[in-house]
Formats: structure tokens, C-alpha cells, sequence
């Protein structure tokens, strides 16, 4: 264990307090610096003065040239020392936003990134995922948006797969200790959060996907070439006839020659160059802020074998960030190439042209290597992500992970839903004991929510961070869940259907996998008699092919399907308040739930 791992705070508290302490020792840097600039900036003014001063002075005495000299350089000096000071007040005000927000998250007064990990979540899952809308893991409120202080839309995307997709057991063990090697590394995220021109600039998660999959096309070597020389060729000429080596009216005939020459190969090469400059005048930056990020990453120190890893993936071929910059900069020729101080020489250089095809050859020879370096960024991004996520939330649980060949099993004690603050938790055990629940009650009880808790803290185990939990011990378990399912009709698609179908889903995974089940009302669209029927094959099946799981239901009739034989076990969520049937305490009770809340349901609707 490293000093700063053993420094990382153990409560709520001292989390905030460490906030709290680095941002006063970042708030003092910052208005050291603007004091520091502010004084540069009189230093400025006094010294301009003084070089007007002197400028009136010799127009009725002779006045030293040297004064002018020293004048001109002391302004020049100075004007960079207040640029220099001024980006480094600009860097600590971004940090201190940063603490901002980590204080905001802290004191609960925005948990929420605001981010919703659509776009990121894009091409992740198949049709028909098993679980992403089921758990609240994308879109707004969700579990993304509370992990989601990834600095990039690639580390997006790498959070997004994180959630969305399985891990094996030896992965999610990688992860987990990734995580708590990253979670005291407080200064490691302000560099992270310091990358870019602005806090701002953000890449979108499906920006290099759609660059890098545009086939680059092949200009022969010859173009390039001519090119070159015409280039060379118009410089001279124009140099000849500023210092009146030749005449203007000997050089236009071959001036005018080589720009016909140049011409026409630029426009022969248009309808090629063309998509490269469009592509390319957005990518300058986003490059770069990758370039940087890549240099964070290879320049830490890490023990662990994941982030070795990701470093080493990162640096093949050698010299990736060297890479990215020669990049960066036939990027930003493309960039700069049509403002007014750049036009002429860029006209005269066929700068967007050579550019073009610059780019062209870097993305033939570096593609599949970018998108290495890509996928090693956003996994590096969601780790460090999930390390923050844990440093402020020292006192939930890190999980227990089981074996593969463990029995399927799924044990907490005092497990909550880390969307809900304060909520309320319940101990859950299914294993080789007690394979599934059958859970009883009425609506607004607590059955979804409790579901919800056991899926999205499964989520959160196998993405390597901690629980909202007492403690956590389970095995790798395939996930499938039937809880927010809708009509759609624009599919021309019933609830019920959509139900059928997913459950269907859950069968054919658990044949291939251990599979954790959660049902919510399961077939609530049909009578009781088919409903007692249909639940029952789905449940024999299941439990067959060695599944575990929970299932709800407000019938009372399907509570016969827990058995002693089927280690299923009946328990209930409902009011402890025989008078009050709708005074949830949203505590799991043994037994069958045996109240009925009609009459303060008809009641409460005013009838």
C-alpha cells in the first residue's frame, strides 16, 4: 500500500474535508498568480509610459537608441510574463471549478453529472439488451450520469461499456483493484481535468469512430511532388521580385506558369481533398486534447497489471503522442488555412492541399493503432471515473468476488440503491440455500426498487466498484431483468409481448451462463390461472438451468410457486402498520404478504 493509498479517506466527512482543503491550497495559487499579473500588468503600463515618454523626448533631444532597445524589450518581456501568468490563473480557476463540482456531488447538491451516456452507449448493446433500461444505467438520473466525470466522449464511451457489457471474473478482479490503486490519486484527476484548450472543448464519443472509418484516400507520390516544387517555385519567384533581382514584368510570365501548374493539380485533387479538409477542421483539437491525455497516462506510475496494460497499449507503436502531434499539426494548416493572415501563403503553398494529403498517408499507416490508443484512453477514463466515484463514497462496501466455479450466489447485507439517498436496505441472500424470491406485496411497496438495488449494485460489482452495501459476495453471473418494459408503437409491439419476448431472452442466456433473474409483476397482462401457469414453466426452466433470482408479484396465487423442493422462498414488502396499509417502511418480512391496501387506495383517490 503507497502513502497516498493509505491517506485516502475513510467517511463521508473527511472526504469533503479533503476537498475542501485541496481547493483552499488551489484558491491560494490562484490569487497569488493574479496578484502576481495584476503587478506585471502596472509593471506594463508604467514601462509603455515610460517608452511614450521617451518617444516625446526626441523630438527635442537626442535620446539614446538603447533606451528604445531596452524599452521595447522590457514591454515584450513583460507582455509574455502576463500571458504566462494569465494561462496559469486560467488553469487554477478550471481546477477550482473542478473541486466545485466534487464538492457539489459531496454535499449532494448535484449528483448528477447531467450527462446521459446515449450517445456513448451507441452500437454498445444489441437489440434487445437485457438489462440497460431495466437498472437506469444510461440516460438522465442514471447510473451513468452519477459515475460519468470522464473528461473525454471516449472515456464516455469506455464507462458506457463498462456498464453495458459483461466482464469475466478475472477481468472484473482487474478492474476492482485498477479502481483502488486510481481512487487516492487526487492530482492525477486534476491533470485529466486540465486537459484541453477549455474546460469546454469536449470530444464527442462518436467523433474518431466516424473519422477513422472514412477509407483515406491514395494520391500517387508524383502529385505531392509537383507540388513541392511548385511551392518552392513560388516563393522564389515572389522572393526575386521583392529584393528587385528581376524585374515584375520578367518574373509574372513563369508566375503565372507555375500557379496554372499548381491550379490544376489542386483541382484535378479536389474532389479527394475535399472531404479530408471538411473532416479535418474539427479534429485539430480533439486530437491534441487526446495527445495530452495519452501523456498523462504514459507518464504515471502504476503497479497494478490492468493500467500497465492500458500504459503499454497506449505507447505501441513507440511514440504515439510524437505521433498525434505531427498530426496536430497538418491538422491545424487545415484549420488556419482560410483565415486572413493565413490565406495568401496558404494559396501560395497549396498549404490545404499538402495538408490533405498528409493526412491522408498518417491515417493509411495509423488508423488501426489510433484506435488502440482510443480504446486504452477510454478504459483508462472509466477506471478513473469509477476511482472517483469510490473516493466519495468511502464507506460503501467493496464486493466479495466469488470464483466462476463457485455455486451461482448473490449475498448482501444492508443493500441500497445508490440513485436514492438515504435509502432504505435489505439483506438479500439467494444461493445454493435459497435459489430464488417470490416477493408479495402491493404497489409502492418497494418490490421494484429492491430488484432494482440487487441488479444496478451487480452492475456496479462487475464495472470493479464498490457497493451500496454492508457487504457484497457474489460469483460472475449473467444479468437479466424484466422491470421497465413498455408498449411501443411504433414497433406495433404490446407490453406483454415485449415481456414474452424478454423473458424468452433470460431462458436462452441462462442455458449458456449462470444467470441472476430479476422479474417484476411477472406476466401482469394476462389472468391469474395463465399467469400462475406461465410463470411457473418460465421459473422450472430457469431454476433447471441453475439460475437464481427474485421475482414480484402483486397475485397472491403465484406465492404457491416457492416451494421447499425449488429452494424458493416467499417474502413480502408491506405496510407494518395494520392500520395504516400504506405506511411502507420498504423492509423485506418473511412470509406471504396478507394485507390488503384497497379501501386506502379508494380512499386516498378521494372516493
Amino acid at each position: 500500500m503507497t502513502a497516498e493509498t493509505a491517506q485516502a479517506p475513510a467517511t463521508h466527512e473527511e472526504v469533503e474535508a479533503r476537498y475542501r482543503e485541496l481547493r483552499a491550497g488551489h484558491q491560494h495559487q490562484h490569487d497569488t498568480l493574479a496578484s502576481g499579473r495584476s503587478t506585471v500588468l502596472q509593471l506594463l503600463l508604467g514601462t509603455i509610459a515610460v517608452v511614450i515618454y521617451l518617444a516625446f523626448q526626441s523630438l527635442h533631444a537626442t535620446v539614446s537608441p538603447l533606451l528604445f532597445v531596452a524599452g521595447f524589450v522590457a514591454v515584450v518581456v513583460l507582455i509574455w510574463m502576463s500571458m504566462n501568468r494569465q494561462s496559469k490563473v486560467a488553469k487554477q480557476q478550471r481546477i477550482l471549478g473542478f473541486y466545485d463540482r466534487s464538492l457539489e456531488r459531496t454535499e449532494g447538491v448535484a449528483v448528477q453529472s447531467g450527462r446521459t451516456g446515449t450517445e456513448a452507449g451507441q452500437n454498445l448493446r444489441p437489440d434487445g439488451h437485457l438489462y440497460e433500461h431495466d437498472f437506469d444505467l444510461l440516460g438522465p438520473d442514471s447510473l451513468f450520469g452519477l459515475l460519468a466525470t470522464v473528461r473525454t466522449g471516449p472515456g464516455e464511451r469506455g464507462l458506457a461499456r463498462y456498464l453495458l457489457e459483461p466482464a469475466s471474473h478475472e477481468e472484473t478482479l482487474q478492474r476492482q483493484a485498477a479502481v483502488k490503486e486510481l481512487l487516492p490519486q487526487t492530482s492525477l484527476r486534476e491533470q485529466i481535468a486540465l486537459l484541453g484548450a477549455t474546460k469546454f472543448h469536449q470530444i464527442s464519443a462518436s467523433f474518431f469512430n466516424e473519422w477513422l472509418e472514412e477509407e483515406a484516400p491514395i494520391f500517387h507520390p508524383a502529385l505531392r511532388v509537383i507540388l513541392l516544387i511548385t511551392a518552392a517555385a513560388n516563393v522564389a519567384l515572389l522572393t526575386l521580385g521583392l529584393i528587385h533581382f528581376r524585374s515584375w514584368a520578367d518574373l509574372f510570365p513563369n508566375l503565372a506558369m507555375v500557379f496554372a501548374l499548381q491550379g490544376a493539380v489542386s483541382a484535378y485533387l479536389r474532389p479527394r481533398v475535399l472531404p479530408l479538409l471538411q473532416g479535418g477542421a474539427r479534429l485539430e483539437l480533439n486530437v491534441r486534447l487526446l495527445a495530452d491525455g495519452l501523456a498523462v497516462l504514459q507518464s504515471a506510475e502504476f503497479e497494478c497489471p490492468k493500467l500497465k496494460a492500458l500504459q503499454q497499449a497506449s505507447r505501441e507503436p513507440a511514440g504515439a503522442v510524437k505521433l498525434l502531434k505531427n498530426l496536430v499539426g497538418s491538422l491545424a494548416i487545415v484549420e488556419q488555412r482560410t483565415k486572413e493572415y493565413f490565406l495568401i501563403l496558404s494559396l501560395l503553398l497549396a498549404a490545404g492541399t499538402q495538408a490533405a494529403i498528409s493526412i491522408a498517408a498518417w491515417k493509411r499507416k495509423h488508423a488501426a493503432p489510433m484506435r488502440e490508443w482510443l480504446d486504452a484512453w477510454a478504459e483508462f477514463e472509466a477506471l478513473n471515473a469509477i476511482a472517483t466515484y469510490a473516493y466519495e463514497h468511502p464507506e460503501d462496501a467493496w464486493p466479495e468476488l466469488l470464483p466462476a466455479d463457485h455455486s451461482p450466489s448473490f449475498d448482501a447485507k444492508s443493500l441500497g440503491h445508490p440513485l436514492l439517498a438515504g435509502s432504505v436496505t435489505n439483506d438479500v441472500k439467494l444461493g445454493a440455500d435459497t435459489r430464488f424470491f417470490l416477493i408479495s406485496g402491493s404497489n409502492m411497496s418497494g418490490k421494484s426498487t429492491l430488484l432494482r438495488s440487487i441488479g444496478i449494485n451487480s452492475v456496479l460489482a462487475y464495472a470493479g466498484a464498490p457497493v451500496r452495501a454492508e457487504s457484497l459476495r457474489l460469483t460472475p453471473l449473467r444479468l437479466g431483468a424484466s422491470l421497465a418494459l413498455t408498449d411501443s408503437l411504433a414497433e406495433g409491439r404490446s407490453k406483454f409481448l415485449a415481456e414474452v419476448e424478454r423473458l424468452s431472452a433470460i431462458v436462452a442466456a441462462s442455458h449458456d451462463s449462470p444467470t441472476l433473474f430479476l422479474v417484476d409483476e411477472i406476466f401482469s397482462g394476462t389472468n391469474s390461472a395463465d399467469r400462475r401457469t406461465a410463470a411457473e414453466a418460465v421459473l422450472t426452466r430457469l431454476l433447471a438451468n441453475g439460475a437464481i433470482g427474485a421475482l414480484s408479484t402483486h397475485d397472491l396465487a403465484l406465492t404457491e410457486l416457492a416451494t421447499e423442493s425449488n429452494t424458493g422462498l416467499n417474502v413480502h414488502m408491506a405496510s407494518p402498520d395494520p392500520d395504516d396499509p400504506l405506511a411502507f417502511d420498504y423492509k423485506l418480512k418473511p412470509g406471504i404478504n396478507t394485507t390488503s391496501n384497497a379501501l386506502a387506495i379508494v380512499k386516498m383517490m378521494g372516493l
